[in-house]
């Protein structure tokens, strides 16, 4: 075992949507820049997905490559461009 972070694609997607689901429950903001860019983006997406239903709320598409969570009352945009 290394002490270093994987540089598995899916290990990165899935890193990559639970840093993001906890910043987007930390925010007071409606629209945030989305951490991934690796080749996995459904493996995020679909983590990303579960991580914020476990909290409450959902993510859906949005515009282009742009997703939307919804938390409660709060809707906040994830932007990938």
């Amino acid at each position: 075992m290394q002490n270093k972070p994987s540089s598995d694609p899916r290990d990165q997607a899935i890193r990559a949507a639970l840093h993001d689901a906890s910043t987007i429950c930390a925010l007071v903001v409606d629209e945030v820049q989305g951490t991934y860019r690796g080749n996995r983006r459904d493996v995020y997406v679909r983590t990303l997905a579960a991580y914020l239903a476990d909290l409450g709320g959902s993510l859906e598409k949005g515009d282009g490559r742009d997703l939307v969570a919804h938390l409660g009352q709060r809707t906040i945009t994830l932007r990938f461009g």
